[in-house]
């Protein structure tokens, strides 16, 4: 069991995955972790789908108590650490809480994977609390042919090709899985998890190596710098090539890019020096060695 906040009011339902909650009188939004159904409205790059409309209706009749309001509902996250650690650190890339839902002792996480709404969503790594049930609830959807599973339902439009994002988030988990289960956290930290080890070696200027996500890829900037995103709105981190024209940062770049962005692995361990940039964490990347793998106790 992860750490659980109890009795939010659900004050709006988004989509299959999204919703918000009162959280001491503040509006949050939550994205449901381990959970991916399709989109109901255009959203990045992903299509609208029949059943991304399928998956908003049921989540809305999930949630919904009357026709005027919403269900109260139990969050719960994916650790166990301080109530306060989670709601700083257990946030996506765009600030929404990751959690799993609990309606009336029902996981909503589980049940619309079980209904056929959403694979298991392994892209950011498998759930701790409930890897068993996640699995047998896909199991269960894809043996009756539920919803997405079923060619039929959205024939003649738009569809996701689950063979292929299965197999990337199973590679992208099998990284996460390594780190969690072999790497001391406090001692190589990533910014989802320890963000305030980061902070602290922002402060005292020291070496130190980050697991993060760079499978963003490079974002050019104006003048010979490249920024690489590496950490998330609430838990701000980057990398930094001061000259993407000359020869090694040309090298880092077609690292990132061929390896580890553009649907490759993902996530990196990143070693240097963590400098402040406007008050922000960044480690500045002069060689490609600084960019493995593996974290450096593990490392031939």
């Amino acid at each position: 069991m992860g750490t659980i906040i109890k009795d939010l009011q659900v004050t709006r339902v988004i989509d299959g995955d999204t919703l918000y909650v009162l959280i001491d009188d503040r509006e949050e939004m939550l994205r449901l972790v381990c959970v991916d159904t399709e989109e109901s409205q255009l959203y990045g790059s992903k299509p609208v789908t029949k059943a991304g409309h399928l998956a908003t209706e049921y989540a809305k009749t999930f949630f919904m108590k009357d026709s005027n309001s919403f269900h109260k509902v139990d969050i719960e996250f994916d650790r166990k650490d301080p109530k306060e650690d989670c709601l700083r650190e257990c946030r996506d890339n765009y600030g929404r809480l990751l959690c799993y839902v609990h309606k009336e002792g029902i996981n909503y996480n589980i049940k619309v994977v079980q209904e056929g709404y959403s694979p298991y969503f392994l892209k950011y790594g498998r759930s701790r609390v409930y890897l068993r049930e996640f699995m047998e609830a896909e199991f269960e959807a894809q043996s009756k042919q539920l919803v997405i599973w079923n060619p039929l339902t959205n024939m003649g439009g738009a569809s996701r090709n689950y063979p292929y994002l299965i197999a990337w988030w199973s590679l992208r988990a099998g990284i996460i899985q390594h780190y969690r289960r072999m790497v001391d956290r406090d001692k190589v930290p990533n910014p989802r998890e320890n963000y305030k080890k980061i902070l602290e070696a922002m402060e005292s200027g020291k070496d130190i190596t980050i697991f993060c996500d760079i499978g963003e890829g490079v974002e050019r900037k104006a003048g010979k710098g490249t920024l690489i995103y590496a950490g998330s709105k609430y838990c701000k981190f980057k990398l930094w090539i001061e000259d993407r024209y000359c020869e090694m940062g040309m090298k880092i770049i077609r690292l990132i890019e061929t390896r580890y962005g553009n649907g490759g692995r993902g996530y990196a361990y990143v070693s240097g020096k963590v400098t402040g940039h406007k008050g922000r964490p960044e480690i500045i990347l002069t060689d490609v060695k600084q960019i493995s793998d593996f974290p450096p106790s593990s490392k031939k």
